[in-house]
This record gives structure tokens, sequence and C-alpha cells, in this order.
């Protein structure tokens, strides 16, 4: 999604958080594999709404929700490393560029909060890890929608 590659980006582009984890090459979108070597973040989606819904969808302004984990072998990397991400993306506004879309205009960011867990691993084949969880609120102004007009029995494509 967008949003996800647009926090994804601007995590890229901190230093303080590059400093944190080591490298930007240690910051993913939506997953990283068992065998990464801690410390690093992943950036996921949870939800994506429109923020005042209107029936003809004329309200672009939209607000999603991201969580953005930020794990390592102690307790302490981790939550500082939350720390550089929750101060470095609260109240950024302005308009990003993305890869794979057209640029995002962020209206606001804002940090819902924090939590911390202590990921076991699994039958002894994964490490333990410690995960803290910067929780985010993303106020953004969607692209233009392009209707598509429904038909009932359509035709099928030609082969």
């Amino acid at each position: 999604m967008k949003f996800v590659e647009a926090i994804h980006l601007a995590l890229q582009q901190s230093t303080t958080v590059i400093t944190a984890v080591g490298s930007s090459q240690k910051i993913f979108q939506s997953f990283a594999t068992p065998t990464t070597a801690v410390p690093f973040i992943v950036v996921g989606t949870q939800s994506d709404n429109a923020l005042s819904p209107t029936l003809n969808g004329a309200d672009r302004l939209r607000v999603a929700t991201i969580a953005v984990d930020c794990v390592s072998s102690n307790l302490s990397q981790a939550t500082n490393i939350a720390d550089h991400v929750r101060v470095d993306l609260y109240g950024s506004v302005g308009s990003l560029a993305t890869t794979t879309n057209s640029p995002m205009v962020i209206q606001n960011i804002r940090i819902e909060g924090t939590n911390m867990n202590y990921d076991m691993g699994s039958d002894g084949t994964e490490y333990g890890v410690f995960v803290c969880t910067v929780n985010i609120k993303i106020f953004y102004v969607a692209s233009n929608p392009s209707a598509v007009t429904l038909v009932t029995n359509p035709s099928p494509p030609a082969l």
C-alpha cells in the first residue's frame, strides 16, 4: 500500500533511525525473513479508511493506521529505536514521492502509542526478540477516484 511505502521511505531517510538499526537496508516493508539479524524495523499496515466518507466519494481525506515494529535482542535497544521512529515521524507533513505510486500528500502524522512484547520464537528454530511497536495514524489526501461503470451480466472478454 502507498502509505506503507511512504513511511518506509521516510524511515530510510532518517539518520537517527538508520544509526539505531545500523543500515537503511534493515528497514523493511510488511515482513522480514526469520533469518534477518537484529536490530531491524518492519513497517506494516493495519487499516485505511475515509476520514469523513461521503456518498459520492468527493472527500479524499483519508486516515491510515500503521504499525512500525522495532525488533531487537534486548528491550533497551528496541525501545530506543522506537523512540527515534516516534520522534522523527510525529507531526510530519508534506509530499513524499514513492516508487510505485504518485507522490503522497501527507497532511499529518500522529503517534497513537507504543507497546512492547517479547516474541519467544518457535520450536527452537528462531531466537527470542523484543518487539516495540509504534502505532501511527497518517492523515493523507487520496488520489482522485475514477469510477468504473458496473454492468449486470456483462459479456466475457474475447480470448
